[in-house]
């Protein structure tokens, strides 16, 4: 993951980062104001509970976090534009041509023994 820091890591450091998931839904579904609650100074980081909000690290951090899965779901689909012989849809449309290719061969060979069955008998 192209983050800088671990997100795994705050949401299980007890003692630095308290309450850090509740922090942090409190801060994405936008409570205390209408611009999300407020960043807390650095300073203030002890003594948090699940009513205040992120610090600017954690804030820092969680973005970076974001922005690299973001980052990661992007070169996913960079990679089947770029390489469509490789990609799942360049599979399915080789395998429905497959499909109806032997459709037609097995069409023609049925109607090519039926002819022959017909006009030598």
């Amino acid at each position: 993951m192209s983050s800088y820091c671990d997100i795994d890591k705050l949401n299980k450091e007890a003692t630095e980062h308290p309450f850090f998931t509740e922090r942090l839904n409190r801060w994405k579904s936008g409570e205390n104001g209408a611009n999300g609650c407020n960043i807390e100074n650095d300073a203030a980081a002890t003594g948090f509970d699940n009513t205040k909000c992120l610090t600017k690290d954690e804030r820092a951090c969680y973005s970076s976090y974001k922005l690299g899965t973001t980052r990661q779901k992007l070169d996913a689909s960079l990679v089947s534009v770029y390489q469509p012989q490789s990609s799942t849809t360049a599979s399915f449309d080789s395998n429905y041509n497959t499909t109806m290719l032997t459709g037609v061969v097995w069409a023609a060979l049925g109607t090519t023994v039926l002819y022959y069955a017909f006009t030598k008998i």
